[in-house]
C-alpha cells in the first residue's frame, strides 16, 4: 500500500484542464475538515464503517456473479483475488481496505488531500500492499490513464456530493473494462429522504454533521439508471437499504425511497 499524490496535483491543476468537473469545492473542503475521524468508529462516519455489513458483500456477490473470469484466482481467504477495483471518493479508505483484505487490488482516489494522507497513514498499519491511495478526481485520474481500465468500480456515498452527475457515471463507465461491474450506493431524492437522511440524521439525532448532505443533489433510482444505459451499461441489482441509528445497523429493504444500492455490467459489445 501507498499514497500516490497524483503527477498533476489535484487542487493545482488548471480548472479547464477537463472540458467538464464532477468536483465540488465546498464538497472537499466540507470532508477534508473532517479527515481525522474517518477511523472514529464512534465518530460522524461510524454509519459508513457500519454500511460495510451491507455494502462489501454487495460488491463481491455481484463480482463473483457476473465476473467469475475476475476472480479466477480467488480462495476462499481472497475472494476477490485478481480483481482489480477503482474505489472512487475512496474518503478515508472504508470501504478500499475491505476490499482490499478480500485479496482485490484496489486504487482509491479521492480528490481531498487530507482524506487521501488519513486513508494512506491507517492502512499502513494493516500492510496491504495491494491497496493503492491517490489525490484526484476520476475524470482526471482518466486523462492521465488513458490505457486503465477495471475489472470494477466502486463510488459509495459519492455521487450525491459530486458536480453533474451524469458526467459522473459517463467518465465511471469509460474506466471499466467490458463486462466490469459499477457499483452505486446513494441516497434517493424524495420527501422521505429529506425527511430522514437530512432532518433526523442531520438535526434530530445528529448522527451525520449538519450540512453533510443537499437533498438537491441527490440522485433518483430512474435517473442513475438511465445514466448507466446511456452508458452502455446494464442494470443487475437495485435493493433499498435502511439504517437504524440506535443500533448502528443496517439491513436491505425493498423500499429504495431514502437509500439504496445498484450494480450495472458494461456490454461486451459496443
Amino acid at each position: 500500500m501507498f499514497f500516490k499524490r497524483s503527477i498533476t496535483a489535484i487542487r493545482n491543476f488548471p480548472r479547464n484542464y477537463c472540458s467538464k468537473s464532477t468536483l465540488s469545492e465546498d464538497e472537499i473542503q466540507k470532508f477534508s475538515k473532517m479527515a481525522n475521524e474517518w477511523w472514529d468508529i464512534n465518530g460522524p462516519f461510524n454509519g459508513l464503517h457500519s454500511l460495510n455489513q451491507l455494502r462489501v458483500p454487495f460488491v463481491r456477490k455481484g463480482i463473483s456473479s457476473y465476473q467469475k473470469s475476475a476472480v479466477k484466482n480467488a480462495t476462499p481467504a481472497s475472494l476477490l483475488a485478481g480483481c482489480s477495483i477503482l474505489d472512487v471518493g475512496c474518503g478515508g479508505g472504508i470501504l478500499s481496505e475491505s476490499l482490499g483484505r478480500l485479496g482485490a487490488t484496489v486504487t482509491a482516489i479521492d480528490p481531498s488531500e487530507e482524506n487521501v494522507a488519513a486513508a494512506s497513514l491507517h492502512a499502513q498499519k494493516l500492510m496491504l500492499n495491494n491497496v493503492t491511495y491517490e489525490v484526484n478526481s476520476v475524470e482526471n485520474f482518466k486523462n492521465l490513464n488513458p490505457t486503465t481500465h477495471f475489472d470494477a468500480i466502486t463510488a459509495s456515498e459519492v455521487i450525491e456530493h459530486v458536480e453533474n452527475p451524469e458526467f459522473f457515471i459517463q467518465t465511471c463507465t469509460d474506466l471499466l473494462k467490458p463486462g466490469g461491474s459499477l457499483f452505486i450506493t446513494t441516497i434517493n431524492r424524495t420527501a422521505a429522504s429529506w425527511a430522514l437522511a437530512i432532518g433526523a440524521a442531520e438535526y434530530v439525532l445528529t448522527v451525520v454533521p449538519k450540512g453533510t448532505h443537499d437533498w438537491n443533489k441527490f440522485v433518483t433510482p430512474d435517473e442513475l439508471n438511465f445514466f448507466i444505459t446511456k452508458n452502455n451499461c446494464q442494470l443487475r441489482q437495485l435493493h433499498g437499504m435502511a439504517y437504524n441509528p440506535f443500533t448502528n445497523k443496517w439491513h436491505w429493504s425493498k423500499c429504495t425511497s431514502v437509500n439504496y444500492a445498484l450494480h450495472a455490467t458494461k456490454s461486451v459489445h459496443n
